[in-house]
């Protein structure tokens, strides 16, 4: 009988955009049983997000090429989607770019800092997707929700 990861259903939308750490951050993603849709800016990863696309999570870079950088496209896309997690990832000590916006997102949202290993990775989202409750803040008004 084949084994069906708790994860099969879950989908996740990758932005980096250097193709080497996409690809394995990718591979690493799907090996755990989750769907993994890739973009290189965060433009595309917006446009993925607009366009109706089902997404659990979004797994981004902050420093990206073109107008948008990871923490305005975490922001936008925690606007249309609040059901959306979100894990922001940054390997120039950037953290603190993304601190408004993970306290806003509450425990819907984590930071990861770059270089990290496989399974920090599979920790960080496992530990996200498991999370069965809703958004402990409401990002457009930024008021708490009563629990």
């Amino acid at each position: 009988m084949e084994q069906i990861s708790r994860y099969a259903m879950k989908t996740i939308v990758l932005v980096e955009d250097e193709d080497l750490v996409r690809r394995l951050v990718s591979r690493l993603l799907e090996k755990e049983g989750y769907r993994v849709i890739e973009a290189g800016t965060a433009e595309e990863g917006l446009e993925i997000l607009s366009n109706g696309e089902k997404a659990d999570l979004l797994l981004t870079d902050i420093t990206l090429p073109g107008g948008l950088n990871g923490v305005e496209l975490g922001r936008r896309a925690l606007e249309e989607r609040r059901d959306l997690k979100l894990i922001c990832m940054s390997g120039s000590g950037e953290e603190e770019m993304t601190s408004d916006l993970l306290k806003r997102a509450g425990r819907t949202a984590a930071f990861l800092s770059k270089p990290f290993s496989p399974g920090e990775l599979v920790k960080t989202v496992n530990g996200l997707l498991d999370t069965a409750r809703e958004p402990l803040w409401v990002v457009d008004s930024f008021e708490a929700r009563d629990s």
